[in-house]
């Protein structure tokens, strides 16, 4: 409610949505909120590379000491324009508050864990409004063992339950049938075509990941000027905004636009959003800002489905938008079966739609894997290796992981 409230009041409403159509004065607005967050991640003592929320989700553990620093520079980087979502300040606030409450009472390692999960849960089940969607993407991020598999899914599950009725009853029903496409009669060779669409998903996926290499290496020599670091990503998120307004900001607003004004933007334009969305994310995620990828990415993905559609329109609409945005998330995410899931109840398709967008994201993820992508890249990368060392079975160091609160 915050990051709308403000956003509401900084961005015009009805954007124009060609190229160069954006207003020179955003730079300003962009520059001056990476200052903003520059200044308060160096005075706040926000850390210099926080642990990202799938790090974060993997580890079942997030440092609450410096989370409300963490979320509020994370309201300021959304509301300035970051190409970043609010999956991350979710997933902070409420597992937190967990970690915070279990250490409070003294609860052993694996139990607390339990707890810094079920925090999670509330926070980021109120975000999705849809409880069950939120404990399944938790659940294949974290991938507790078996034995203790519904010891931490029920908690986990109730917890959801709880963000969301208290979401549902202040903001509404949020990401429910938020995207509409027509529907469509699926054909055998639809089936053939969403494996083209899943590889497609897989290059913007693996473009994620390159794109913020990238930028890391380029502001290398500026790590130690946080200040001016910020400042130089948001004056560039600023100008890439001036070419293309749709990039601004986590993309939820943004994509609805660009799915009722595709046939006027045409496939070079959509082209071009998807590709300076990708460059956007990037740079927000290497400069300093603080955010979450799911969004962004969803936008990624669905502008490229728009975009498909306009190349080959013998593939319906509502078969290309479907396959890219879920293959796009689900791939950067690892969390195919919950994407599909997610799809269904933001497109509104019926389960036979939905069977098509299923085979885009699986060929998405196994072409991701096979590349050795392990997800959306975080402030700090998370290996296979560090998520076999969740403790639902095994207890880690104590120590291993930077938000260890415990020692």
């Amino acid at each position: 409610m915050v990051v709308k409230a403000g956003t509401d009041v900084i961005w015009p409403e009805d954007l124009s949505l060609g190229f160069l159509d954006g207003e020179w004065w955003w730079v300003a607005v962009t520059a001056g909120a990476g200052l903003l967050v520059g200044l308060l991640r160096t005075r706040l003592g926000v850390p210099e590379d926080p642990t990202g929320a799938l790090a974060s989700i993997q580890r079942a553990d997030v440092d609450y000491r410096t989370a409300p620093q963490t979320v509020l520079v994370s309201a300021v980087s959304l509301i300035g324009g970051a190409s970043l979502g609010p999956f991350d300040a979710g997933t902070r606030s409420g597992g937190a508050f967990g970690a915070w409450v279990s250490d409070k009472r003294g609860l052993p390692e694996s139990m607390r864990q339990v707890n810094t999960l079920s925090g999670i849960n509330g926070g980021v089940g109120g975000m999705l409004t849809s409880p069950f969607i939120t404990t399944l993407l938790i659940s294949e991020i974290v991938r507790p063992k078996s034995d203790r598999y519904y010891k931490v899914l029920i908690p986990n599950l109730v917890a959801a339950f709880a963000g969301f009725f208290v979401f549902f009853g202040t903001v509404g029903p949020g990401f429910l049938r938020l995207f509409e496409v027509p529907g469509y009669e699926v054909r055998e060779w639809h089936f053939l075509a969403a494996v083209g669409l899943g590889a497609v998903g897989a290059l913007l996926a693996l473009a994620l990941g390159t794109s913020l290499t990238a930028v890391r290496r380029l502001v290398r020599p500026l790590v130690r000027r946080p200040v001016l670091l910020t400042a130089l990503g948001g004056s560039a998120l600023g100008v890439i905004g001036v070419a293309f307004p749709l990039t601004l900001a986590s993309g939820k607003e943004q994509l609805t636009g660009a799915i009722a004004s595709a046939d006027s933007l045409g496939a070079a334009m959509l082209v071009g959003i998807v590709l300076a969305k990708v460059v956007a994310m990037a740079i927000s995620l290497g400069t300093g800002f603080i955010g979450g990828p799911v969004m962004p990415s969803l936008f990624i993905g669905g502008t490229a489905g728009l975009a498909a559609n306009q190349i080959v329109q013998d593939l319906p609409l509502g078969l290309t938008f479907s396959c890219l945005l879920v293959a796009v998330a689900g791939a950067t995410l690892k969390a195919p079966f919950s994407l599909v899931l997610l799809v269904v109840f933001t497109v509104g398709l019926g389960p036979i739609e939905a069977a098509p967008a299923g085979v885009a994201v699986v060929t998405a993820y196994l072409l991701t894997s096979g590349l050795g992508l392990l997800g959306t890249p975080s402030p700090e990368p998370v290996t296979v290796d560090d998520r076999a060392q969740i403790a639902f079975g095994s207890v880690p160091q104590a120590g291993s992981g930077p938000d260890r609160r415990r020692r």
